[in-house]
């Protein structure tokens, strides 16, 4: 543990002067270290890392009450404590009772810390193999056009548009119009995505499939112990490390709600998080795939898969001749010829093309697959048992 904690500490010393924006990564940093099962190390890190969050700026409340929950899990510190602060300091955390160890959809075998979120819609049971969903929800995020326009893509939006209508055939994706969502371009911005996060969480139940497609530009920062990730909305400030902070979306927050608020025992996440030439600012490289770690957290509890375009050393390319970004344009071939097959069984297809076509330009791009288990069939084009249903449900 020692050997950690030392390694941690140069940059959450250098952290601790330069004020509130950075004591938000450190948060996030913080958050990095959640698993389900954390090891005591991790425990003590995130510890560490709040505790220098503090420190840079007293008046972030979640770093206060993000603490109180390491804390309390460690079975160190003074909780109580940290607690007043949070509750001084007004923080967002404490008042929507988030616990980022709290699986919504417990792995089996382990169980949840905490009762999953309550909801007045009756529980589904069915078997896990068993690809039939009662109703099937989609947030899709698309940006090409960013108020930074040194970040501007060719078709993301588009990439997004064509998934997004995709869903919406009733002969190919089986999704009701409205229970699918896209935000793109001036739309994309950090309220407006996190707002569709919300969303998706609030509407997905129990019995249901709930998809999330990104299509924009990913963050990562070399040295970065924590391996943390930020997804790159319309208004990101990426100038520099405090608006990136400030203005984009922590990888770890979307995992976050993929684990612990979303409810619906079949969920897939597909990241198309492109790739661009080089650096927007020294301290900002844009962008890079998912980090491994992330990959292992999304996926905790049952029936999570996750679809990224690229390994995390290599770039998601854009291909001109198709007007999609090379990931997309194999996933909607094989959305459209293969509806009716499981998650894993159009990956293997999808990375197959990926990587022969990026072969054939002398490029490397190889999607990546992650699962929570090898029981739960995903089929995004299976019919909903209920498809007329959602003009009955109650808006939560």
């Amino acid at each position: 543990m020692i050997r950690v904690l030392l390694l941690l500490l140069p940059f959450a010393a250098t952290y601790a002067q330069e004020g509130c924006p950075v004591s938000k990564d450190l948060v996030v940093r913080a958050l990095e270290l959640v698993s389900a099962q954390p090891s005591k190390d991790d425990l003590a890190n995130g510890i560490l890392l709040l505790k220098q969050a503090a420190q840079a700026c007293d008046e972030n409340g979640d770093a206060w009450y993000y603490r109180t929950v390491f804390e309390r899990r460690l079975g160190q510190g003074n909780p109580d404590y940290s607690l007043g602060k949070a509750r001084e300091r007004n923080s967002p955390a404490l008042r929507d009772s988030e616990d980022p160890f709290r699986l919504a959809t417990p792995t089996r075998g382990v169980k949840a810390s905490a009762a999953p979120i309550s909801t007045s819609a009756p529980a589904v049971r069915r078997d896990p193999r068993d690809p039939a969903v009662a109703h099937k929800w989609a947030l899709v995020v698309g940006v090409s056009k960013f108020h930074d326009t040194r970040l501007n893509l060719r078709y993301t939006r588009k990439d997004a548009e064509d998934i997004a209508a995709l869903f919406k055939d009733p002969a190919t994706g089986r999704f009701a119009p409205d229970h699918v969502r896209l935000i793109a371009d001036e739309d994309a911005t950090t309220v407006n995505v996190r707002a569709g996060l919300n969303w998706l969480a609030r509407m997905a139940g129990e019995g249901d499939l709930a998809v999330i497609y990104i299509a924009t530009h990913g963050t990562a920062r070399e040295h970065d112990v924590a391996g943390a990730n930020y997804v790159v909305t319309y208004d990101t400030d990426v100038a520099s490390l405090d608006g990136l902070y400030s203005t984009a979306i922590p990888m770890v927050e979307i995992s976050n709600d993929i684990r612990t608020r979303l409810r619906a025992l079949k969920v897939a996440l597909f990241l198309d998080t492109c790739h661009s030439a080089g650096a927007i600012a020294q301290t900002v490289t844009l962008p890079s795939s998912i980090s491994p770690q992330m990959l292992d957290r999304i996926r905790e509890g049952t029936g999570r898969a996750i679809i990224a375009a690229s390994q995390v050393d290599e770039s998601s390319y854009e291909q001109a001749r198709y007007g999609h970004g090379l990931f997309t344009y194999y996933l909607l071939q094989a959305l459209q010829q293969q509806k009716d097959a499981p998650l894993d069984r159009l990956y293997a297809w999808v990375k197959d093309q990926v990587a022969q076509d990026a072969e054939r330009n002398h490029w490397k791009q190889h999607p990546v697959f992650s699962a929570s288990d090898t029981e739960s069939a995903i089929v995004i084009g299976a019919a909903p048992l209920n498809p007329t249903a959602f003009f009955k449900l109650p808006r939560r």
